[in-house]
């Protein structure tokens, strides 16, 4: 089965490159999950892991975007696309989710490894109808460390945009008026690097995520590699697997 849904853009969903924020992909892709559920006369199911590749760049229009949702077995393949009339595609962004099956999920203790230690803020509104921290906003908190951990390492030159996120949900979140998240960098490559983190609480994980970011370069519109000093820079807080 093929489901499309036309998802409504907000101007808060910008960021501050005036692109579509990370975190509200992971929303348009959520309200395509509801529809399709919806309409398909099935229960909706909350995720045990999501996947996303950015493509390309979407900035606001009062025009719809386009999520398409084909589902195999427990995983629901998506895709955040425009259609023109002359037939080209632009596709945004392209996700894996894998949704729960009823089997608890196995614990995750957390990796010791991971030595940068970022506090975040919670908010009332991060909160589900089941009064645990929705998904979505699981993914916000994340971010906020995940921008904070690169001032801490010193990766806050020029932009930096994320590429691919891969993020697993351990068990559900409850309300904090402080999260902790742990973070180390994963590989790097010529542009490229990785920030592993965990989302932590009383020697447990809610949630991990490793995700890919690039140097953008915005006038140039394309990515950059990483200078020596960036190198260096990281390398100290590079972990193991």
């Amino acid at each position: 089965m093929r489901h499309t849904y036309a998802c409504a853009m907000r101007w808060a969903d910008m960021d501050a490159l005036n692109h579509v924020n990370n975190v509200a992909y992971a929303d348009y892709l959520r309200e395509a999950r509801l529809a399709y559920a919806e309409e398909a006369g099935v229960r909706a199911r909350p995720m045990t892991a999501l996947a996303i590749d950015y493509r390309a760049p979407l900035v606001f229009r009062p025009e719809p975007v386009l999520v398409t949702t084909t589902v195999e077995d427990d995983v629901l393949v998506q895709e955040i696309s425009d259609r023109r009339e002359d037939g080209t595609t632009t596709v945004y962004v392209q996700a894996r989710t894998t949704l729960a099956d009823g089997a608890p999920p196995a614990p995750l203790r957390p990796d010791e490894a991971l030595t940068g230690r970022l506090p975040v803020a919670g908010r009332a509104r991060d909160l589900g109808v089941d009064g645990d921290v929705d998904q979505v906003a699981t993914l916000e908190l994340l971010q906020e460390a995940r921008v904070a951990y690169a001032t801490v390492v010193g990766a806050r030159g020029l932009p930096w945009v994320v590429v691919r996120s891969e993020t697993t949900f351990v068990r559900p979140l409850p309300r904090r008026a402080t999260y902790a998240v742990h973070a180390g960098i994963g590989k790097i490559g010529r542009s490229s690097f990785e920030i592993v983190a965990q989302l932590v609480d009383d020697a447990q994980v809610f949630a991990s995520s490793r995700n890919v970011m690039i140097g953008f370069d915005p006038e140039a519109g394309r990515a950059r590699p990483l200078t020596d000093g960036e190198r260096t820079q990281l390398e100290p807080h590079v972990v193991a697997g």
